[in-house]
């Protein structure tokens, strides 16, 4: 395996790991700020100021992120019998690789490069220290006020944090809302949720000019400006091969999009390279990766296994959670089918109304004509986990008729299922 920066992605020692942590921390933090409205203190708490308060929860975050060190990985990696080589590699021809000055051929060759940030090309950019999300999770320092260009998950965790630990927060968003790929009724939901917790979030937005004087200024087309300490660009991922001379392999592909292959993920056109995880484009997250990597592994040994992609969930981490599979009801009405949507609010849950944590809510769709399950959003706690479900009924094709006869533990949020999929069984001819 060759190895350019860190054994296992950037996952475990700047995303997923260190933003949960981080997240998890402001959660607390938040969450005792409420404490009146539970009677748990007759006065406001008091809490150490942001910046001790912020210090501590990064300290919290770099013990999971192992100290950004992946030594411990790259040892286990090893130990299992494989080699590994510090550098950065490119293909010179269809079977040599380069790295550090040597050359390896190879039978097979697996491309697992993972993505980079996307930059826009915005007048005054250049001239700005904008952060991105590495950038915010290694750092110390919390500035007084962040505007975040992007209101995809990335930006959307990091608004949080940034808030609950003092910061004002500015999200600027292109699109009409958050959340732009996901169910518009789900996405409208964790926004108004953001903004009544004192999150600014402005969409619809053009981006003109930036200037840095005392402070970073964002001049839009609308005539106004959003004023903030510090810049963080949360604009999406985007690939580039050209880093590894992906060209070489004769193949007539755009090195910054996504790369294509096939059932088995070998890249098309070519007989024995493979690709997975970001790069492919399929589903850019951890868990693909993670799946992508037994299936190239199992075709590698012979065994011709198909990737399905049918039921892979997705999931944003803020409070509350927000997480889906399949296809969004705007995605239903592109594509023309015979569907129906039913939703159901946590908030009329017996765990939602006794918790008072009933905020969101579970949305299905059914492909009416196939009485099947194609997609499910939820916005509210414990999403990533009550959408496993719904990822379930979908991989083992169970009709609606027969998901609506499940019986749910008393009381959870789980039993937000029920009524929806009721709704939808009696729809089903």
């Amino acid at each position: 395996m060759i190895e350019n920066r860190m054994v296992g992605g950037e996952c475990p020692y700047f995303a997923c790991m260190p933003a949960k942590a981080m997240l998890h921390s402001a959660e607390i933090r938040y969450n005792a700020s409420q404490f009146q409205q539970f009677g748990h203190a007759s006065k406001e708490p008091i809490f150490d100021n942001e910046i001790e308060g912020y210090a501590a929860a990064v300290a919290i975050r770099h013990r999971v992120a192992e100290h950004l060190d992946d030594t411990e990985t790259a040892e286990r990696f090893v130990q299992s019998g494989a080699k590994l080589i510090r550098g950065k590699g490119t293909i010179q021809q269809n079977d040599i690789v380069e790295v550090n000055d040597q050359q390896f051929g190879y039978e097979d060759l697996v491309l697992a490069t993972g993505t980079e940030f996307n930059v826009p090309p915005i007048k005054g950019l250049d001239d700005i220290d904008y952060w991105t999300s590495d950038d915010f999770y290694t750092s110390q320092d919390l500035p007084k006020s962040l505007i975040i260009i992007g209101g995809g998950p990335v930006g959307l965790e990091i608004a949080q944090i940034a808030h609950r630990f003092g910061s004002e927060v500015h999200i600027l968003e292109a699109a009409s809302n958050i959340m732009p790929t996901e169910d518009r009724e789900i996405a409208l939901e964790l926004q108004d949720l953001l903004i009544s917790e004192g999150i600014n979030i402005h969409t619809n937005i053009q981006i003109t000019n930036m200037i840095k004087k005392d402070n970073v200024e964002v001049e839009l087309q609308s005539d106004k400006s959003v004023i903030g300490e510090k810049l963080l660009i949360a604009a999406g991922k985007r690939n580039n091969l050209n880093n590894i001379n992906i060209n070489n392999l004769n193949l007539s592909l755009d090195p910054f999009k996504p790369l294509p292959v096939d059932k088995y993920l070998k890249v098309k056109g070519a007989k024995n390279v493979w690709a997975g995880g970001d790069i492919t484009g399929i589903a850019p997250y951890t868990h693909t990766a993670n799946y992508h990597g037994r299936i190239i592994t199992s075709n590698l040994l012979g065994q011709k296994i198909e990737a399905d992609h049918s039921a892979v969930p997705r999931g944003l981490y803020t409070d509350p959670e927000v997480a889906s599979v399949g296809i969004s009801e705007e995605k239903a009405k592109e594509l023309k089918l015979n569907y129906a949507a039913a939703s159901h609010p946590f908030g009329d849950t017996a765990r939602g109304f006794a918790t008072r944590k009933g905020s969101g809510r579970l949305k299905l769709i059914a492909d009416l004509d196939n009485n099947k399950l194609v997609g499910a959003s939820v916005v509210g706690p414990n999403a990533g986990e009550i959408i496993g479900e719904a990822v379930l009924a979908m991989q083992a094709n169970i009709s609606i008729t027969e998901f609506a006869k499940a019986i749910h533990p008393f009381p959870t949020y789980t039993e937000a299922y029920e009524p929806p999929l009721r709704e939808l069984a009696t729809k089903i001819k």
